[in-house]
């Protein structure tokens, strides 16, 4: 069982994400005669061999359960142990459609992080695309390439330990897109262009800061880049909740019978108790997480075309 090959049982050796009573997400690797530990009660790993995914399971003295779902990588997201600050699924799923990834596309990345984002990158690329992304922590590159080997993404993720705005890309004239998570990212954006194929394509900038993203978009625009917007995504979630509203009698209402749009309230002595579902905003919840500014790099050939006409105009 990997990311990108999905079966129908589970197996020794599959890494699944358990879902606790309280909500909480955790990635859990079956492992024969294991057990899995919570306060309230045991899980032997041997119950969960052989069953489908999405299956709820009762701890031994039957006082918890979980859930076990198939890895995605919506859930690595919210299950990863954290190494860095992490991109969300609002900036993840923007991320994907503003850089235009499609099945067979060449992502570059900097830098990797805990790899919330490569692995979305890595599923829609597909097993024709590639994903090179770079980290300059070694100990956080090496970690994170671990990972990809044992989700069974090493074939289309390419780890490298690398400081991309001292010495560049390991990718050269290929990538379709470029993302950018770093302190400075206007150091990295010359070299972005060498790591672009010969058509250009789309480079994104996610940045926490407003001052970041002035100095990027700055440097884009002075590098040829067009089409420079930045966005910022404030996800808000609606709950629906039960509310019992009392309206008193009107007129000759105490002596009628229930009307039709009033059977689920209660009658009491000087009016109706009724109940309504209403929805809200929540009171808690992600604020801002970063700035992600996008831009596209027209094709070489006619940066090069500009670059000439220019350099003739100042003469």
């Amino acid at each position: 069982m990997t990311f990108m090959a999905r079966e129908d049982v589970i197996k020794e050796g599959d890494m699944v994400i358990v879902r606790k009573d309280n909500g909480t997400l955790e990635p859990l690797v079956i492992k024969q005669h294991a057990q899995y530990q919570l306060t309230a009660g045991l899980f032997r790993h041997d119950d969960i061999i052989g069953k489908p995914f999405g299956f709820k399971m009762y701890s031994h003295n039957k006082k918890c359960t979980m859930i076990i779902l198939a890895p995605t990588p919506e859930l690595w997201t919210l299950a990863l142990p954290h190494r860095t600050q992490i991109l969300y699924a609002s900036d993840i799923s923007l991320v994907c459609v503003m850089l235009e990834i499609a099945p067979g596309s060449v992502v570059v990345e900097s830098g990797t992080g805990s790899g919330s984002l490569t692995h979305a990158l890595a599923r829609a690329v597909g097993d024709s695309g590639q994903v090179h992304t770079h980290e300059f922590h070694k100990e956080r590159s090496e970690v994170a390439a671990a990972e990809f080997k044992s989700h069974g993404l090493d074939q289309i993720i390419f780890s490298y330990h690398r400081n991309v705005c001292l010495d560049g890309f390991a990718v050269q004239d290929k990538a379709d897109a470029v993302f950018l998570d770093l302190p400075c990212p206007w150091d990295a954006i010359k070299h972005a262009i060498s790591a672009f194929g010969p058509d250009g394509g789309r480079i994104c900038s996610f940045s926490p800061c407003i001052e970041q993203v002035q100095k990027a978009c700055s440097a884009l625009s002075e590098e040829g880049f067009e089409e420079i917007q930045t966005f910022e995504g404030i996800e808000r979630q609606y709950q629906l909740s039960r509310k019992r509203i009392w309206e008193p009698f009107v007129g000759n209402q105490r002596h009628k019978k229930f009307r039709s749009d009033q059977r689920s309230g209660e009658k009491t002595s000087n009016g109706w108790l009724n109940a309504y579902v209403k929805g809200g905003p929540k009171k808690d919840g992600v604020g801002h997480t970063g700035y992600l500014t996008f831009a596209t790099l027209p094709a070489k050939e006619f940066l090069k075309q500009r670059e000439s006409e220019t350099n003739v105009d100042m003469k």
